[in-house]
């Protein structure tokens, strides 16, 4: 078992047990699970078949917001149902600090957020999805007194919700530390808010999702519940 954070990016045929989200015939999944979460996680990538072209997976739950991406070709695509922690493995990169997050990946970039344990400092991180290598790492966000996770901090990080990601454009989201859109290509910041505030009790963890032209963000603090929508393209309420 691998004691660390897990990401597999897989074409699988049909194998419930071995995917967080159920997968039809040659669908296209990703894997975020926290296995006893060390601050240097691993990233994984799993070999494929190079007949079998990547899905994008734009945000926590999939294009379709079911945990799922059909396949044009439902024959099976011979790719493995069995790995561990050396076979059928492409690569493996150590990722820096802590975080729970699914990772989002269009193109041949994978995203997702982390942060350090104490919740001082919250991350972007980009790497390549054909070499497993970190191609942007950099601070989004910055707390000197961070709200405790509380009883949550077995289950829970400081980087919890996904990110979601469009062409040209991803989203991070830390809950009440802050939003940020970024420049897919540069990592420039586009926009950023902080001013969104709630109790969170044991820490955020609802994800953004996009509806045409908003991004929707979830705040079930203790104190405060409510929603919220931003324009995607300047963040303003």
């Amino acid at each position: 078992m691998i004691n660390a954070r897990v990401v597999d990016l897989i074409r699988l045929p049909l194998h419930p047990s071995l995917m967080r989200h159920q997968n039809t015939q040659a669908s296209f999944a990703v894997n975020a699970s926290s296995l006893g979460c060390r601050t240097a996680a691993l990233l994984i990538a799993l070999a494929i078949n190079a007949a079998a072209a990547p899905a994008d997976w734009p945000d926590f739950r999939g294009p379709r917001g079911d945990g799922h991406v059909a396949s044009s070709d439902a024959k099976p695509l011979g790719l493995p149902l069995h790995w561990s922690e050396t076979n059928n493995v492409k690569w493996k990169t150590a990722l820096p600090h802590y975080g729970i997050s699914t990772p989002v990946v269009m193109g041949k970039q994978v995203w997702l957020t982390s942060a350090t344990k104490d919740g001082h400092d919250f991350f972007v991180i980009r790497v390549d999805a054909d070499t497993g290598k970190i191609s942007f790492n950099e601070k989004a966000f910055h707390s000197d007194n961070p709200e405790p996770l509380g009883n949550g901090a077995s289950m829970n990080s400081y980087a919890t919700p996904s990110a979601v990601i469009e062409p040209g454009r991803v989203y991070v989201h830390f809950g009440s530390f802050g939003t940020a859109c970024l420049d897919a290509s540069s990592g420039k910041v586009l926009w950023k808010r902080d001013d969104l505030r709630c109790r969170h009790y044991r820490g955020a963890s609802s994800s953004p999702v996009f509806f045409e032209e908003l991004l929707i963000l979830t705040f079930d603090g203790a104190d405060l519940q409510y929603h919220v929508a931003l324009d995607k393209n300047t963040g303003k309420t």
